[in-house]
């Protein structure tokens, strides 16, 4: 077989696995704003089964994210997530970056191994700068109503190397890969 229908069946097969159905959702996304980044779309998504819904109960997203057409632009750099309980766990294992307050609201910043920070407000901190926290382990609580909620929820953002990315993908698995026989 020649190298390159060996490398055409690859592709084949690395696309029909990037295709498998993923978990359900549970809100509507625009498939525009999945697309607007690609570079951090792909990011999240290499981390993707390392975390954990940052909330307990049923997931359910208020607000999606709207990335912004340019950097400085108006947008939403997150989710709103509802509350079955105020407590806020950890998405992910890393290092606390930043515990305090920011203008008028508490805030939770984590760095995770590969280079994800993980944001959360508005958040009265448990932890401390420095801390390592891990998966699920208790942050802080929701204390306020997030701006453009109407009780309170959990603003949950994610970033890699400054750019704002969808945090559900960082919930969504990729899905098993399987390589063609060579034959």
């Amino acid at each position: 077989m020649s190298r390159s229908l060996r490398a055409l069946r690859l592709l084949l097969a690395v696309l029909i696995a990037l295709a498998a159905p993923a978990a359900p959702a549970v809100a509507p996304v625009r498939a525009s704003a999945l697309l607007d980044d690609v570079p951090a779309r792909a990011a999240a998504r290499s981390a993707a089964g390392t975390y954990r819904p940052p909330v307990g109960g049923a997931l359910v997203v208020l607000r999606a994210f709207q990335p912004p057409p340019t950097p400085y632009a108006a947008g939403h750099r997150g989710v709103d997530l509802a509350l079955s309980s105020p407590v806020v766990s950890a998405a992910g294992s890393g290092v606390v970056s930043f515990a305090g307050v920011v203008v008028d609201r508490g805030v939770v910043v984590i760095r995770h191994p590969d280079g994800v920070s993980t944001e959360y407000e508005p958040v009265t901190a448990s932890v401390t700068q420095g801390a390592p926290v891990s998966v699920g382990q208790a942050i802080g609580t929701v204390s306020g109503v997030h701006a453009g909620c109407s009780a309170p929820c959990l603003h949950w953002g994610a970033r890699r190397n400054g750019t704002y990315l969808d945090p559900m993908l960082l919930l969504r698995p990729l899905g098993v890969v399987r390589l063609l026989p060579d034959g």
